[in-house]
């Protein structure tokens, strides 16, 4: 399986430059079917909204209130504004998903996250995709504050605010290529969660609620290459890498065939992805785990990556390929 990393970059950047440097009489030409397929984009993904979107308990979020000037922040992207493009224009949609994210949410010292990602091509037309992404974020503040504090006497005790406070959330986004983005956003939604329902949540065969992070099913796995980041936005801090980060090297690992798209109605999401932020102990680490369910081979049938980096240092990454069932 090639390895190389997920970004789209030249592609896309290219791409642009070539319509940008058409001839001035197919200008318009390049206008008019630039709109139209803009047009059918969004039509496709708001055939999706009502049943990904809006669905029980979810409520709307305005796109346009998520992508403004606050999320291009100089803090989020140090170099926003060195390039006519958005810095995000090629990010992966779940990894943009989660800096949309983390900058209505904030981000939270303890947390995972589970992420959910579809992408999809319309049958009767390869050049409309559409991707369907769904983030879980599970505050483990409280977990974390009543393993670190027992036996501690009470006058003693850090307060709730020093582990994080926030709810948890789950937040869908539809995202399209759309104006020179790769994960243009279409429609989004939020809902917060109770304690009750995150106890019933897998994280890919780990209860999401414990301080146990997922490893993956046993096997040989294999090391790989640390990837190279090349990231626009801020990849970590003082709380170790972003989560956005991780994803973003879980999938650089898994390779092209995660640029690769599955027919629409397949089922349930090909990507899952569970990242965990110093869930437990005293060291600053973060773990990833994900999965790829619908390879494009004939004799694998899943492929499995999982990382850990302890704080800001150098992340270690490894793989495990799982042959297709016969």
């Amino acid at each position: 399986m090639p390895r190389h990393p997920m970004q789209s970059t030249y592609m896309q950047h290219t791409s642009t430059h070539h319509a940008l440097t058409r001839p001035r009489h197919g200008l318009w030409l390049a206008i008019l079917g630039g709109a139209l397929a803009m047009a059918s984009l969004a039509a496709c993904a708001g055939d999706a909204a009502p049943g990904f979107v809006n669905a029980p308990g979810f409520s709307e979020v305005d796109p346009q209130s998520l992508d403004g000037d606050a999320y291009y922040s100089a803090d989020r992207f140090p170099e926003a504004g060195a390039s006519a493009f958005n810095p995000d224009a090629d990010l992966a949609a779940p990894v943009r998903a989660l800096l949309l994210l983390e900058s209505r949410e904030g981000l939270l010292p303890h947390a995972r996250y589970r992420v959910t990602y579809q992408l999809t091509v319309a049958p009767d037309n390869p050049d409309q995709t559409r991707s369907e992404v769904e983030i879980i974020r599970i505050n483990l503040g409280p977990a974390v504050r009543e393993d670190t504090m027992d036996g501690v006497p009470a006058e003693h005790q850090a307060p709730l605010e020093a582990f994080g406070v926030g709810p948890h959330v789950s937040w869908r986004f539809v995202m399209s290529p759309l104006q020179g983005m790769t994960a243009g956003l279409d429609a989004a939604s939020r809902r917060e969660l109770s304690a009750a329902e995150v106890a019933g949540l897998d994280c890919l065969g780990t209860p999401c609620g414990q301080l146990e992070s997922p490893t993956g099913p046993d096997g040989a796995w294999r090391e790989q290459e640390w990837p190279e980041s090349g990231a626009a936005y801020r990849a970590v801090g003082i709380d170790g890498p972003h989560p956005a980060f991780v994803v973003d090297q879980l999938l650089a690992v898994m390779g092209e065939d995660a640029l690769q798209p599955t027919a629409v109605g397949d089922g349930a999401p090909r990507f899952h992805f569970v990242v965990s932020a110093n869930a437990g102990g005293q060291d600053v680490m973060t773990t990833g785990l994900g999965r790829n369910s619908v390879v494009m081979d004939d004799e694998i049938g899943t492929v499995w990556v999982r990382s850990h980096q302890h704080s800001d240092g150098p992340g270690e990454i490894s793989e495990l390929m799982v042959a297709r069932a016969r």
